[in-house]
């Protein structure tokens, strides 16, 4: 019965950590578009659901800087705008490291994908007049250029087609390709040729730009004149700029891995209600604009299912992500202290807006807080170092977003059970009681920050306990639910 229980504990937690970020990404088909010299170009495509009319369409240019990138930049932003019924392309363009090519190749190709798309309206069942060329970074640029540059057009296509979209959507494109901008070393002696900022002129389609403000790469300057230059032509152009944020910072967690989709979704929601505007979307945007990263920091219980539950429980309005750890401890010289863990580097790179921290079970263990050969460099007692620990992780979230809201989180009961695996169960419990506990109420108040007391909220659950540790995922469930409760 004992080895029972202790295995559908491990499958809860493997089952846990395989599911975490499984979500994917597939085109539904991919077109070649282009063949020259030798190389061959393909649309990857993401089709809304079967439409009698014509739909919409929007071609993405993933970014590199002329030099590298991929598609599978944009399948995120594809797949969403499938579903919203139009269809969704991420297109491939030549680059310098596959192709020896420069960044007037890149504008020609754009010039390509948008012309071949119009041009086979009839048979991907668009309208030829709401094409929307859109892209990140040197792919913003590529998709600026086809609305903007006149010439780099390829001489074998039929040129009584037009490449140059009904709209324009950039996520910190490369604006001016001058010394003021990006890649001037890139086009010498031809700088302004295709920096969109020195060939503005009246008549352009309308265009929507996403910048950070503390973008590095392509300077937000670059993004407010480009914007005044459009405005005083008598062109539309919207400037969106997202405050405290560096170049790239529009990509979605699928493609930036760990990342969270707190950009992504604003960026993605204002790029729906833009192309609402214009006629080529209906209803309202089916994610939230704004939403909250959440991360779930801790050891075994809340590597199991708890933060899945927490997700389940608060919906669409955040995003929550399990930063657990089997055995971790914050105290130095166990088996998994959590500051030399990945998992620990993973949850700073989300940037949570909420963290949920629950640390002590372990730290309790007689083999660990009561160990006088443990290695550790902290000068005191394990109670010391504990909290010494404890206020160096609150800090360390703090030091990545200082409007972080964090909870401390008592540990979960333990009891005595038949299915334990620590033969000096009661003596942890003891330890819980008269140190754990106690020190991260006082760290709560020292540090000003919530505490949650999970201790007390979970007392009644001895029948959800699988070894007197952790939960069954009733109980895991019960504990989301009432956490979800004090963070709404």
């Amino acid at each position: 019965m004992r080895s029972k229980n202790i295995i559908v504990v491990f499958l809860i937690l493997v089952c846990t950590i395989l599911s975490v970020d499984a979500q994917n990404f597939i085109p539904d088909s991919k077109i070649l578009y282009k063949e020259v010299h030798g190389d061959s170009l393909y649309l990857h495509v993401f089709k809304p659901k079967l439409s009698k009319k014509p739909t919409a369409a929007i071609v993405f240019f993933f970014g590199g800087g002329w030099t590298g990138g991929t598609p599978q930049q944009f399948y995120q932003q594809s797949r969403y705008f499938a579903s919203r019924g139009i269809l969704a392309i991420s297109a491939e363009y030549r680059v310098k490291n596959t192709h020896g090519t420069s960044p007037f190749e890149c504008v020609e190709d754009g010039k390509s994908a948008i012309r071949w798309v119009r041009e086979n309206a009839k048979k991907l069942n668009i309208d030829p007049n709401k094409i929307v060329a859109s892209g990140g970074s040197a792919g913003g640029h590529v998709a600026l250029t086809t609305a903007l540059i006149d010439g780099f057009e390829n001489a074998n296509e039929n040129l009584s087609v037009s490449s140059i979209p009904n709209a324009v959507v950039g996520y910190n494109p490369v604006l001016d390709t001058t010394k003021k901008g990006y890649g001037y070393k890139k086009v010498t002696g031809r700088e302004t040729e295709i920096s969109p900022a020195h060939q503005v002129k009246k008549g352009m389609p309308p265009v929507l730009i996403f910048h950070g403000t503390n973008d590095k790469t392509v300077p937000f300057e670059n993004a407010k004149r480009f914007t005044k230059l459009m405005k005083e032509a008598g062109n539309e152009c919207e400037l969106i700029a997202v405050d405290n944020v560096g170049h790239g910072f529009f990509n979605g967690d699928f493609f930036r891995k760990g990342s969270g989709d707190k950009y992504f979704n604003l960026t993605v929601y204002e790029t729906d209600v833009f192309l609402r505007k214009l006629g080529y979307l209906k209803k309202k945007p089916t994610l939230s604009r704004n939403i909250k990263q959440v991360s779930c920091v801790g050891d075994s219980n809340t590597e199991a299912t708890y933060p899945k539950f927490l997700q389940e429980k608060l919906g669409k309005k955040y995003q929550v992500k399990n930063f657990g750890k089997g055995g971790a401890t914050l105290l130095e010289g166990t088996n998994h202290p959590y500051f030399e863990k990945t998992v620990y580097q993973n949850s700073l790179k989300f940037t949570p807006d909420i963290v949920l921290i629950m640390f002590g079970t372990n730290d309790a263990n007689v083999k660990w807080c009561l160990d006088k050969t443990r290695k550790t460099d902290f000068k005191g007692t394990p109670q010391e170092e504990f909290k010494s620990r404890y206020i160096k992780l609150i800090n360390a979230y703090r030091s990545k977003n200082a409007k972080a809201e964090i909870y401390v989180l008592t540990p979960l009961p333990i009891y005595k059970h038949e299915n334990s695996r620590d033969p000096e169960i009661q003596q942890r419990i003891v330890h819980l009681k008269e140190w754990v506990i106690p020190i991260i109420r006082d760290i709560s108040e020292e540090e000003n920050v919530t505490l949650i007391d999970v201790n007390t909220l979970m007392k009644k659950a001895y029948k959800y306990t699988v070894d007197g540790v952790h939960l069954n995922n009733k109980g895991y469930k019960m504990l989301a639910n009432k956490i979800a409760k004090e963070i709404q």
